[in-house]
């Protein structure tokens, strides 16, 4: 076949691809997937989304492949190490919250772009570090870039039907994920190139840090001429679910008016304090003592629904959280887990103080040479890479799992889906932190692997259901939980790297495995995971009570 026949072919298949309808439905959101394809607007902002967090997943964890050399040439101890961790991970629980409403008032596109470009450049900056303060210091600052976590989320719950939106949120965020586990490729593998170039390591690994920042940098820019914010195009010409809500506004005096008086009160002389009541028939016309009970219930369902969105922070903490800490200590787990025999690491020494009363034994924490280990740093993070890379497909087979039970078992399905992959990862998390020999504890690590990140992808599945009207401030309270979950790790991590790394994992595993049950307790759209089966009525001419305390 010549050269134009090959390429004609390559037309002609890329045509068909493209000529494949996608079915929408009333907010023309999609209701199909077509993977191979980058038409506007659906998969484009599909694979926009999925890539964008894949360069800032990377970028934000583009250091840790490196942190052997880094404390080699600084003379960093483990406990230095371990609290740069935490700072990687600590501001992107403000950032991840401040994200959400964000979104929801400019779009994914402007709101992911910018997180971008402002990440890149403390990344650039890394060649700076001159200490274990500079490097906790430079890690803080990267962290920001973790919250494009929020707008890749929220870009897919605006563009896919809640039908699909389970696999389009996992496909994403599995994807994008996936780059946690390619930076432990691409970096050892730039440092050295770096390295034949003729830099010494220490300059090697200054260089390479900039090659990320550049790309995330360029990507960031690229973003805001390539997508849509939403199926309509800009975020301004959105359409939203309309709701047919009839309102009474009960003062503090007790009278009422209907929700147009209410509305043209607000410039007039009323008392500030009133309560606004969303009701299946206007209140106005029922008695106070029905109203009273109305409002008792309304606050009741808020609550609830106050209570389900703190469970699943704390499940994210337990899945993306775990996974957070697990990709900043990996390769330095399998470092200081498996040692040559008799060898005594100078790193790691009691000294002795005589004074006059006593002798107090104290541990000083000098450099982690790693002199011990059986592996060499790069092959430690190539090892390490195989935890993130099982998000090239876990991830989605987490959402992939929900929808399927949805299909079956309504919201029931979705739980029961959650709570299967949340007590594998914790039963996984136990059986790893028994195991002696590399060969098993990377097979071990796979599989526990694929747990975590089901456990993610079947957490966001959940997220569009709670409030659709507020998916942006749900999934930045939830996101953030992850990253909650994620600083109490590596806290704890620190606590335990100088006398026993793998208890860490043990701890982790009960932690997962005791919290996945109060998966028993949340109620989603009314419906828990006992009620098998049962799907919600589609709300034609009212909503049920809801009660919003606010001020006119």
């Amino acid at each position: 076949m010549s050269y134009k026949n090959r390429a004609n072919l390559c037309q002609r298949i890329i045509r068909k691809i493209h000529a494949k309808a996608i079915s929408k439905d009333e907010f023309e959101k999609a209701k199909s997937f077509r993977f191979f394809s980058i038409t506007r607007p659906h998969m484009r902002a599909f694979h926009t989304s999925w890539f964008g967090f894949f360069v800032a997943f990377a970028s934000w964890f583009s250091i840790q492949p490196l942190i052997p050399t880094i404390a080699k040439e600084f003379s960093l101890s483990k406990i230095e190490i371990a609290r740069s961790g935490i700072a990687s991970v600590a501001v992107t629980i403000f950032a991840r919250v401040c994200i959400g409403p964000l979104c929801d008032r400019y779009g994914p596109r402007r709101t992911m772009s910018a997180i971008m470009i402002m990440g890149s450049l403390p990344i650039a900056l890394s060649g700076l570090i001159r200490d274990g303060r500079g490097l906790l210091i430079v890690r803080l600052f990267i962290g920001i870039i973790g919250a494009t976590f929020i707008p890749c989320q929220f870009w897919t719950s605006a563009m896919f039907n809640q039908k699909i939106v389970g696999t389009a949120n996992a496909f994403v965020a599995g994807w994008g994920n996936l780059g946690g586990g390619a930076t432990f490729l691409l970096m050892p593998a730039l440092f050295e190139l770096i390295k034949i170039c003729g830099a010494d390591d220490y300059l090697a690994w200054k260089i390479a840090l900039v090659i990320p920042a550049a790309f995330c940098l360029g990507i960031g820019i690229l973003i805001i001429w390539t997508s849509d914010d939403c199926p309509q195009g800009h975020w301004s010409q959105r359409k939203l679910p309309e709701v047919n809500i009839e309102v009474a506004v009960v003062s503090s005096a007790g009278h009422t008016a209907d929700k147009k008086d209410a509305v043209e009160d607000t410039k007039g002389d009323r008392k500030p304090e009133q309560m606004i009541t969303c009701v299946e028939n206007h209140p106005a016309a029922k008695g106070g003592a029905e109203r009273g009970v109305r409002r008792n219930v309304c606050v009741a369902e808020n609550y609830w629904m106050f209570f389900t969105v703190l469970v699943l922070s704390v499940h994210y903490g337990l899945s993306f959280g775990v996974e957070l800490a697990v990709d900043t200590v990996m390769n330095l787990y399998f470092l200081y887990r498996f040692k040559k025999e008799n060898c005594t690491s100078t790193s790691e020494r009691d000294v002795s103080l005589l004074n006059l009363t006593n002798i107090i034994t104290v541990t000083t924490p000098l450099p982690a040479t790693n002199e011990c280990s059986i592996l060499s740093p790069n092959t430690a993070s190539l090892i390490a890479s195989l935890f993130g890379l099982m998000n090239i497909f876990a991830r989605a087979l987490g959402g992939v799992f929900s929808d399927l039970l949805y299909r079956y078992l309504a919201i029931s399905g979705r739980l029961i889906a959650h709570i299967v992959c949340l007590a594998g990862e914790g039963i996984m998390l136990l059986v790893f932190s028994q195991m002696n020999t590399i060969p098993s504890a990377i097979a071990i690590m796979v599989v526990f692997s694929i747990f975590v990140q089901m456990g993610c992808g079947s957490t966001y599945a959940l997220v569009p259901y709670i409030n659709p009207h507020r998916v942006g401030v749900i999934s930045g309270l939830i996101g953030a939980g992850g990253n909650v979950g994620g600083i109490i790790w590596n806290t704890v991590w620190a606590d335990m790297v100088d006398t026993d790394p793998s208890r860490w994992f043990w701890v982790l595993g009960v932690c997962v495995l005791g919290g996945c049950f109060l998966t028993l307790l949340i109620p989603i759209q009314n419906q828990r995971i006992w009620t098998l089966g049962q799907r919600t009525k589609k709300e034609s001419n009212s909503l049920k009570i809801q009660t919003i305390s606010t001020k006119l």
